[in-house]
């Protein structure tokens, strides 16, 4: 399905259409969408509404921007809004995510929640045109137009929240009842422009800060990087050089150049489990995992008890992503009798019972994982976040 139909498949409730958007992380082009969603609903309406309000002549594009409170609303949402509603969600669901937001719901988020909005301002604009008529709710007069899109809102937001955090309607409706709270927020941001720029502040802190810490990494690591091609230069039959560049390239992201440097280590030193591990962990990055399975059978003959025993676990990962389901469960299992608070392991051999087709016991070991979790210090939550939020969407979809 390509975005546009995704889009169009928003409109009626189509879960699948709202979490390839969220999968597909493009942030970008949801919030473009919602820009022009948005500035068109605020023309149609600036239209309609001409001859009865004074209009407020703008002095440029930015005054314009301005004062249809563009900005104010995208960092609203942005840092406030979507953030709330995760971390409302992460603590309605009890799963052991506790109040915390990953990386990877916030970006699926956005890219979901932006282009929503956006198409529902698409269809509230039509409407504001067609039906430019008040409505009197006692003390308070609302346009047609903008009592259906704030319907609408309603509907969708609770939805969406429902779909993307594995939530029951009740519990989605309590976190978007709850995130009401944050409202204040944009009335500061819309009543008072002077503190603007102080907003803005906040989150270009945040990059500065991330571009600090991201710039302080590169400079060790460059700095890491030379000292292993000088000692090179001087013994290019040095393994240990080149495990270390392999491993340099493998945590920038550089896998071509850390698979050559690793396989290097190995053309010298055939019988070091760190050389066969790492090189392993490349080949799962880029999903070939024959190849990363033969690297972890090595590191298990040559080390049996390699990184206290994780082998285990990467091995049975190798044998599940190649079909030997059986003896994943094997690998898995002797793993978790050791290491049985281990998030990962137990979720891979959840998905091992349910490619057997057992799913009370993959239910049984997710339970056992969000249970674990929950009793389990935040840094340790914080750390395995993904095994459980993962654990949550493939409990909620059996």
């Amino acid at each position: 399905m390509t975005m546009l139909g995704e889009l169009a498949a928003l409109l009626g409730f189509r879960s699948r259409a709202l979490r390839a958007l969220s999968a597909r992380g493009s942030v970008a082009v949801g919030v473009i969408a919602f820009c022009i969603a948005y500035l068109l609903f605020v023309l149609v309406r600036n239209s309609v509404y001409l001859g009865i309000e004074e209009p407020v002549i703008p002095t440029g594009p930015l005054q314009s921007i301005l004062q249809a409170n563009l900005i104010q609303m995208l960092l609203y949402l942005s840092f406030v809004y979507i953030p709330t509603v995760i971390v409302l969600g992460n603590a309605i669901a009890r799963d052991g995510a506790g109040l915390s937001v990953s990386r990877e719901e916030y970006r699926g988020h956005l890219a979901a929640l932006f282009p929503l909005w956006g198409i529902l301002f698409l269809v509230a604009a039509p409407l504001q045109m067609i039906f430019p008529q008040f409505l009197i709710l006692g003390i308070f007069e609302i346009s047609i137009g903008l009592l259906a899109l704030i319907l609408l809102l309603l509907l969708y937001t609770v939805w969406a929240i429902k779909e993307l955090n594995y939530l029951s309607l009740p519990a989605a409706l309590g976190v978007f009842i709850l995130s009401w709270f944050t409202l204040p927020v944009f009335y500061l941001l819309t009543a008072f422009l002077l503190a603007l720029p102080f907003f803005l502040l906040i989150p270009l802190f945040y990059v500065v800060l991330q571009r600090m810490r991201a710039f302080e990494s590169r400079r060790v690591s460059e700095r890491n990087l030379q000292q292993q091609l000088q000692i090179l230069t001087v013994n290019p039959r040095d393994a240990d050089a080149h495990y270390q560049l392999g491993l340099i390239h493998f945590k920038r992201g550089n896998l071509s150049a850390a698979q050559r440097y690793f396989e290097s280590a190995l053309n010298i030193d055939v019988n070091d489990a760190d050389y066969h591990y790492f090189l392993g962990r490349v080949f799962e990055a880029i999903d070939d995992w024959p190849k990363a399975l033969e690297q972890y059978e090595e590191t298990y003959r040559l080390n049996s008890q390699y990184a206290q025993g994780d082998i285990f676990r990467e091995v049975g990962k190798g044998y599940l992503h190649t079909g030997s389901v059986d003896k994943a469960i094997e690998f898995l299992g002797f793993f978790l009798k050791d290491r049985a608070s281990d998030p990962e392991g137990r979720y891979w051999l959840a998905v091992a019972h349910q490619r057997l087709g057992q799913f009370g016991e993959m239910r049984s070991q997710l339970k056992m994982l969000l249970e674990q979790a929950r009793s389990s210090p935040r840094f340790f939550r914080k750390e395995n976040r993904k095994w459980i939020y993962r654990a949550r969407i493939l409990l909620r979809n059996q």
